[in-house]
């Protein structure tokens, strides 16, 4: 029985252990939604970055993300904030669970920093997709991009200014 509980335990301590992969940011050429997936769901799972500073866990959402979110940020975003600037550096990923009010996630919002993509709109590559990894919309969507254009001037970020000192 002591035999189980301390592999057990030790289950968990690595579990909550385990570190982002550093990984070279997408290109230009290589960026699709099904890449995009593949990036945050083998490559390195998205579940292993960090929340959003001052923003950790659950929080109300609105649309059209859903009712409640959590936000989780690569390392390369991570360990660039803040942003004196207010521009995200190349590979940055920020990942939204939108969630339902009883909070099951029903989508899964991405935005990926791609050198070289569409200049005009910072570089950001979008893509939503079905909590299972069905890709239902990427690239450049005219909704993402109407609502997170209001941001231009925080690189079309909204949860937060890039330069917050947390």
């Amino acid at each position: 029985m002591k035999k189980i509980i301390v592999i057990f335990i030790s289950a968990i301590l690595i579990s909550a252990c385990k570190e982002e992969a550093k990984l070279t940011p997408l290109s230009s050429s290589e960026i699709s939604g099904e890449r995009l997936w593949e990036r945050i769901s083998v490559d390195s799972e998205y579940t292993d970055y960090s929340f959003w500073p001052d923003h950790e866990g659950i929080n109300p959402g609105q649309a059209p993300h859903g009712v409640n979110h959590r936000i989780f940020i690569n390392r390369d975003l991570k360990e660039a904030l803040p942003i004196d600037n207010r521009i995200a550096p190349f590979g940055t990923i920020i990942v939204k669970e939108n969630m339902n009010i009883d909070l099951k996630v029903v989508k899964i919002t991405v935005m990926a920093k791609v050198d070289g993509f569409n200049s005009d709109g910072g570089n950001w590559f979008w893509a939503a997709y079905s909590p299972e990894g069905e890709v239902q919309a990427e690239g450049t969507p005219k909704g993402c991009v109407s609502c997170h254009v209001g941001m231009k001037n925080n690189d079309y970020v909204i949860v937060r200014p890039l330069d917050h000192k947390n």
